[in-house]
């Protein structure tokens, strides 16, 4: 459920700018649930190395965090605008809205209804 509205999220929504992957959007809900960790990164010899932040796997999340994630994923996808985003919300995919609780026999209303 976790991938599949990170794949939605990466298919059409933009992160201030920024176009994420499915993977980025995965990162980065992970970090945000686990904690993050800011350490020094590599030095490659062209002048000093900056940080970068550090997040956790989603496979470390439990099922109370996974549920917390799914649940700020989707408020993100539906209310754009309470990060500060100017776009339209998600159009979600039927395996999403399945796994949310909608009826399969409703999703070809939603669309119509939508369209």
């Amino acid at each position: 459920m976790l991938n599949a509205i990170c794949g939605d999220l990466a298919a059409g929504l933009s992160w201030h700018g920024q176009r994420l992957t499915k993977d980025d959007w995965r990162h980065m809900v992970a970090g945000t649930m686990l904690g993050w960790r800011l350490i020094p990164a590599i030095d490659l010899g062209q002048g000093a190395p900056d940080h970068i932040m550090l997040g956790g796997s989603s496979l470390k999340l439990t099922k109370s965090l996974a549920c917390d994630a799914i649940t700020v994923l989707v408020q993100i996808g539906d209310h754009p605008e309470e990060q500060g985003m100017r776009t339209r919300p998600i159009r979600w995919s039927d395996t999403v809205l399945l796994g949310l609780g909608f009826n399969h026999h409703d999703l070809p209303e939603r669309w119509n209804a939508a369209a």
